[in-house]
């Protein structure tokens, strides 16, 4: 089996980047809430030393200082890391939903085009298999008919020569049969 290795992640940029910027939205959303939470018990532990007296002392200000620059510079990385993360998994997963869509158009294209005949063919992992196997079966039924109708028109070509009246009559009610299938099918 022919195995398909793209190198473009984002096929369909416009609805890729739409989704990984969601998740890097909820990321920024995730990490103000936790933050806001950090804060606000730091600023409550804060106000209880302040109570109690003990910011007057300078170990206890220090303390104060290195955790208030210690949860702003780790909460500033995390939150950084979460949304290249978060961005990055997002266009990885619609990649592997855009992929197939992208393919999927363009053997569409071909069966409007009448150049279509190799069936569609998607890596593993892709998502809508079952929308490459149903397109597969309505390409194989669409070939299937076309050669029951060049069976059907080589009959009938082959009938119109021999110029006999009961032949002709036989042709007539083939073309007639065709012409019926094929309006069934618009």
């Amino acid at each position: 089996m022919k195995t398909f290795l793209r190198t473009h992640y984002l096929i369909d940029k416009d609805f890729q980047l739409k989704y990984a910027f969601l998740l890097a939205s909820i990321a920024v959303i995730v990490s103000l809430l936790i933050g806001g939470l950090l804060f606000y018990s730091f600023k409550s532990s804060h106000q209880i030393l302040l109570t109690a007296g003990l910011t007057e002392r300078s170990e206890i200000l220090a303390l104060i200082t290195y955790w208030k620059k210690f949860l702003s510079t780790t909460l500033l990385v995390i939150l950084g890391f979460l949304i290249l993360f978060l961005t990055l998994l997002g266009i990885l997963i619609t990649h592997k939903m855009v992929g197939p869509i992208f393919v999927l158009k363009r053997k569409l294209q071909e069966v409007a085009e009448g150049t279509c005949s190799s069936p569609m063919n998607l890596r593993a992992r892709d998502e809508f298999q079952d929308v490459k196997d149903k397109f597969n079966y309505m390409l194989l039924s669409l070939q299937t008919r076309a050669k029951e109708d060049i069976a059907a028109l080589e009959n009938i070509l082959s009938q119109i020569k021999d110029k006999d009246p009961q032949s002709t009559q036989k042709t007539t009610q083939i073309l007639k049969n065709l012409i019926s299938k094929k309006q069934k099918m618009i």
